[in-house]
């Protein structure tokens, strides 16, 4: 790789919006590396960028995320900028401190401490990808009439966490512990890189990897395959999504944008189940298999049910607007219907 031209470290790099970014960074001119896990995640990267891999793209194993030292080789050549996408995956929870709130909270310090150790002056801004689910208080919720923005946390203390027994609740909780830690480590040690945090509502969009099979979908976009063959609507767990290519053109103008530095970003439009089906159904290959439901009233009714989230803060400052819900529910669903097709 070049010394000339900026490289920026996307971690988690084979994920689902992690192959957006890097997509994104490199038709914008950037060279790449791409912090894996495995041989497999790095094939799925190779195989994404087959053109770039090797010369504008490279790959670092980082097997702890947990671990600073593991991000050492990341830093071999000078990162101008960290897109912070990893965070580790829990297995079985069978204690919700060592299995889930340890590894959130020190995955997203730890590669904060590695830039400090390892980055060299050229580094400028780490962006964190939190979620929405930091931002939200469960106890109160779905508080009709209410709008989440970038001022509100979800109060879970660290010693409540430890005692959830709920899943979801214990994952909301563990995003949000996680994304305090990373602003008190700035805080507190004040580096001489800045800092910039995206949280995202649920991330819906097409696959920029090969898929050979819907069983092979982990991304939150594989919940709108739930529409298809219905009797029922899905349950509305959260009232706002934001397209993986909008997610990953926010971050890297969270790399890029000077007023970006030190703010958080809630990214989020509206998103109810019964709109996204009257989206589906104008696809010709989603005839006949997309639960009907009454159209045109889905965001009246989430409306009335729901709080809503205010994403207008990424548009104003991030200068990125979202993507109509229509052109994400139909790239998404043409993207799955042809893997249902190619792998039946």
């Amino acid at each position: 790789m070049s010394n000339d031209t900026p490289t920026v470290l996307v971690t988690g790099a084979n994920g689902y919006m992690s192959l957006h970014v890097i997509d994104q960074l490199l038709k914008k001119g950037y060279h790449v590396c791409g912090a894996v896990r495995s041989e497999k995640a790095e094939r799925t990267v190779r195989d994404t960028f087959p053109t770039f891999f090797g010369s504008k793209l490279r790959t670092v194993f980082v097997r702890d995320l947990t671990n600073p030292q593991d991000f050492e080789e990341a830093f071999s050549a000078d990162i101008v900028g960290v897109i912070h996408m990893a965070s580790p995956a829990p297995g079985v929870v069978n204690d919700n401190i060592r299995d889930m709130l340890d590894p959130a909270i020190k995955g997203a310090t730890s590669v904060l401490e590695a830039c400090n150790l390892y980055a060299s002056s050229a580094l400028k801004r780490v962006v964190h990808m939190s979620s929405l689910a930091a931002c939200l208080d469960p106890s109160k919720d779905p508080r009709p009439g209410y709008t989440y923005t970038e001022s509100d946390w979800n109060p879970t203390t660290f010693e409540q966490a430890a005692t959830i027994k709920d899943p979801l609740s214990l994952y909301v909780a563990s995003k949000a512990l996680s994304e305090r830690a990373v602003w008190a480590w700035m805080e507190h040690q004040n580096p001489s890189f800045d800092f910039a945090c995206l949280n995202p509502a649920m991330v819906l969009g097409p696959h920029l990897e090969h898929v050979g099979s819907l069983d092979q979908i982990q991304s939150t976009a594989k919940q709108l395959w739930q529409l298809v063959d219905a009797t029922e609507f899905p349950e509305l767990k959260f009232p706002g999504c934001v397209d993986v290519r909008d997610t990953a053109a926010m971050l890297i103008a969270a790399l890029e944008i000077p007023a970006a530095g030190g703010q958080r970003f809630l990214l989020s439009h509206h998103f109810d189940w019964e709109t996204a089906a009257d989206e589906a159904k104008e696809l010709d290959v989603a005839k006949g298999r997309i639960i009907n439901g009454k159209p045109g009233e889905g965001r009246k009714e989430a409306l009335r049910k729901f709080y809503q989230i205010d994403g207008s803060k990424a548009v104003d400052i991030l200068k990125v607007s979202y993507q109509p819900l229509s052109g994400t529910i139909m790239d998404t669903f043409r993207q799955f219907f042809e893997v249902e097709k190619r792998s039946a």
